[in-house]
């Protein structure tokens, strides 16, 4: 049976995310950035350029996750971008399996889960922001965040428009599932401090007679992801066959834009650790950060993000095409949702090909398509990870030695 499953994010990290999880375990995983790749008149689900050859054995991705930018938008256009993109996902043959939510539960949460269940078809929507690696727990109907405090879900979804919700508490239960949805309940609160509690979450949801659609963080996302991918075949190595980037290139291109505290340490640590230039982005710093990329530095450009329109920050991300035109960068780190989104539609790349995890909440990928078509990119959330995440992420990227093997897990694109 082929497995063809869809994930929804209201931001682009989330997307990655979400995907490298289940890259990690195997499935060929894809992040849609554009949704034409989804239609195919002979019902393949994507074109020729976004399939990936096994020894032999070509096929389209297992995993999409289709990203709606929808974080920071009205309700009401939150809930019409969710419908479409269910609407997208059904036309390109792939049922919605997963709502990734924020783990501190930014965003229109109330309006895009109950967009997605209806528009998947579910009886109903389970939701637990719970991410116990990093930090955030939800006891009872209060979620705790490591270092910011609690938010209450109840309050902060009953503002949002939430007029009937049912709780499910620990221990987790196919009973006590069903038990809620009988009562009527369409949009369930889940309890779930630990990775073990959010597994039997996941397994009680997953045997349930009913189709209730999981929603909640990238954690949630690696356990179905674990369960999912048991007795089934891991895949195997994938050669690179060639790529519009130079392997020589071993400097790294990051651009942050994210303000969160965690990011600014592990900047901190980066430019410590490798002497990386540091500018901030206008329109001149494309000719400094080339100066620095062809010495062999890293450069980390940082962009102001919310403190100036976003046509404005376009315009001047639009002066560093000639960097990816010269092929300087061996590899490119995004930090922050939002950054991250402003760069990819500067580079128009049509899908980010997942890769898997450097480390927890840190995923990789390769760009497709675009001005920047095979370079090795690294997505981070805001506020993930420790002090040394980003050094690490550029260690991982860094190409190998010139001779070196390039057997690498990671499909080849045919165009």
């Amino acid at each position: 049976m082929k497995v063809r499953h869809a994930i929804i994010a209201d931001d682009l990290t989330g997307a990655v995310d979400a995907a490298a999880a289940f890259a990690h375990r195997g499935f060929r995983a894809v992040v849609v950035l554009d949704p034409r790749c989804l239609r195919s008149p002979r019902g393949m689900g994507f074109p020729p350029l976004l399939k990936w050859d096994t020894g032999g054995k070509p096929g389209p991705p297992q995993i999409v996750a289709l990203c709606t930018h929808s974080r920071h938008d009205t309700p009401d256009a939150a809930r019409r971008k969710v419908r479409r993109a269910c609407g997208q996902l059904r036309q390109g043959g792939y049922s919605l399996l997963f709502k990734k939510l924020d783990s501190t539960v930014q965003g229109n949460v109330v309006a895009e889960v109950e967009a997605a269940r209806a528009g998947g078809g579910f009886a109903a929507a389970l939701v637990c922001p719970a991410h116990p690696v990093q930090g955030r727990r939800v006891r009872g109907a209060v979620l705790h965040v490591r270092g910011a405090g609690t938010v209450h879900l109840g309050e902060r979804f009953r503002a949002q428009g939430l007029r009937a919700s049912g709780a499910i508490e620990a221990p987790m239960s196919v009973a006590k599932i069903s038990r809620a949805f009988a009562r009527g309940n369409r949009f369930l609160l889940a309890h779930a401090t630990t990775e073990r509690e959010l597994g039997l979450l996941v397994r009680a949801v997953r045997q349930s007679k009913h189709r209730v659609l999981l929603a909640g963080s990238a954690g949630m996302a690696g356990i179905l992801a674990k369960q999912m991918a048991r007795g089934r075949p891991v895949a195997g190595e994938f050669q690179v066959s060639s790529l519009k980037f130079h392997p020589s290139a071993q400097a790294t291109l990051i651009i942050a834009g994210s303000n969160n505290p965690v990011t600014k340490r592990q900047l901190e640590k980066l430019v410590a650790q490798t002497r990386a230039a540091v500018f901030v982005l206008d329109r001149f710093t494309g000719k400094d950060a080339a100066a620095a990329l062809a010495s062999g530095r890293n450069v980390v450009i940082l962009v102001p993000v919310h403190r100036q329109p976003d046509r404005m920050i376009l315009r001047q991300l639009g002066t560093l095409a000639p960097l990816f035109r010269s092929r300087l960068i061996g590899s490119l780190v995004l930090t922050g949702g939002d950054t991250a989104a402003l760069v990819c539609r500067g580079l128009r790349p049509l899908a980010i090909a997942i890769g898997g995890e450097i480390v927890p909440g840190i995923a990789w990928g390769r760009l497709v398509g675009g001005l920047a078509g095979g370079l090795a990119v690294c997505t981070k959330p805001g506020g993930f990870g420790g002090d040394q995440s980003l050094a690490r992420a550029v260690r991982f990227l860094a190409p190998p030695p010139a001779g070196a093997p390039t057997a690498v897990p990671w499909p080849i694109f045919r165009s």
